[in-house]
């Protein structure tokens, strides 16, 4: 093997390294969340009852508001879910919840929801996501744009970069096979390739896709 193939060999499984340090690492820090959650640490209730919150318990849930410019939504509302799930809430119930904890861009966007709408978290979540670009197409531009963070470390960097990797290729609905992988980017450098109102309008139809699949451009 040539040196340059060593060096490429080399990287691949220093990202991966570094990926399952992430991995457990996250691992860890959830499973003392939920130690914190069953000693009664994390309380809904002055009287010492527990975090566990019921239909007719303790309206809102006891956790650091979301601080718009401060925290990573994607990373917050993952932390809501697994908060809400881990103490049985009833999903009708955590948009409700959810929007207690709101600040900022974050709750304009959900003021704006339909009566309708704002009850649905699945929706309100949506709502959120599009609003502060955490899409398929704003993980992409992350992903290609993102710069080391001042005070940021190289280890840290590189685990930031495949996060946003990751999250492109999740929210595309992409299959993790060559194949598959190979498509997104040929989609990519195409949209790349393409005056902005033309990708725009081919993005709306999801033209790029359907033609790597079929294996042509549709017209």
């Amino acid at each position: 093997m040539s040196e340059t193939g060593h060096k490429v060999g080399y990287l691949t499984l220093y990202s991966l390294s570094l990926s399952v340090r992430f991995l457990l690492k996250l691992n860890a820090e959830m499973k003392l969340l939920q130690a914190k959650i069953e000693a009664g640490i994390l309380k809904n209730e002055p009287d010492g009852s527990g975090a566990r919150s019921s239909d007719t318990g303790a309206k809102h849930p006891k956790l650091p508001s979301f601080q718009d410019g401060r925290d990573d939504l994607d990373i917050w509302l993952t932390r809501f879910e697994r908060f809400a799930e881990s103490n049985g809430w009833s999903r009708e119930k955590w948009s409700s919840s959810l929007c207690a904890l709101l600040t900022g861009r974050a709750l304009d966007c959900y003021g704006r929801l339909s009566a309708e709408q704002a009850k649905d978290y699945d929706k309100v979540k949506e709502a959120l996501m599009k609003r502060y670009d955490l899409t398929e197409d704003g993980y992409r531009r992350k992903f290609r744009t993102c710069k080391p963070a001042e005070g940021e470390s190289p280890d840290m960097f590189i685990v930031r970069i495949v996060t946003y990797l990751d999250r492109w290729i999740e929210l595309s609905k992409t299959d993790k096979s060559y194949e598959k992988l190979k498509d997104l980017i040929v989609r990519e450098q195409f949209m790349d390739a393409c005056p902005e109102d033309l990708a725009t309008r081919l993005r709306e139809k999801d033209l790029p896709r359907k033609s790597c699949e079929e294996g042509r451009f549709v017209s």
